[in-house]
């Protein structure tokens, strides 16, 4: 089983816990600090992916991290359990499938725009409703700068990606060109 699916089930059972609690932002707080420090940190992550390390010095270290954050008890659950199942290393991927799933069930849908210079307040709002016309959910954005694009924006919306940049229409007029002379 991939490493996506094994955290897409811990992802959807702590939904289910989160919202039935509605504890769904601050685990989702919990979670972003403990896959900080697993990224801040690739020993940690070492520590709990390493055959090596017995479970109970595994279960010292994550007791200490746990009294350091004091995160709820259903975080805490959710760390002792991956733990015990030999997973915890396999946290930044749970985080990331928690929010996809929260953003499933809220109708949200991130859309990565990425676009040679900073894409302006008016442009944003213009393609918020063009994206939100064209899934039919709210659009959450991440905006990120390529210069090597030179103009024009390419927005990835889950698996589908929409290339408006001029880097890739010059590409597409080259490949027209090559065609044209040989044919």
């Amino acid at each position: 089983m991939s490493v996506i699916a094994i955290a897409r089930r811990y992802a959807e059972a702590l939904a289910d816990v989160a919202t039935a609690h509605d504890q769904v932002e601050q685990i989702g707080d919990e979670l972003r600090v403990f896959a900080e420090m697993m990224k801040a940190s690739p020993e940690l992550r070492d520590v709990f992916a390493s055959p090596i390390i017995s479970q109970t010095d595994k279960r010292r270290v994550l007791d200490a991290l746990v009294e350091r954050v004091r995160p709820g008890q259903y975080t805490v659950n959710l760390l002792r359990t991956m733990l015990s199942h030999y997973r915890l290393h396999y946290l930044v991927e749970l985080r990331e499938q928690y929010i996809r799933v929260i953003n499933e069930r809220s109708g949200v849908v991130v859309a990565e725009v990425t676009s040679a210079s900073d894409v302006g307040q008016g442009e944003r709002e213009k393609l918020g409703r063009t994206l939100q016309a064209m899934t039919g959910k709210q659009v959450q954005f991440k905006f990120k700068t390529d210069p090597l694009l030179i103009g024009g924006v390419v927005t990835r919306v889950g698996s589908v990606v929409y290339d408006g940049s001029v880097r890739t229409q010059l590409r597409e007029i080259r490949e027209r060109m090559k065609r044209g002379e040989s044919g």
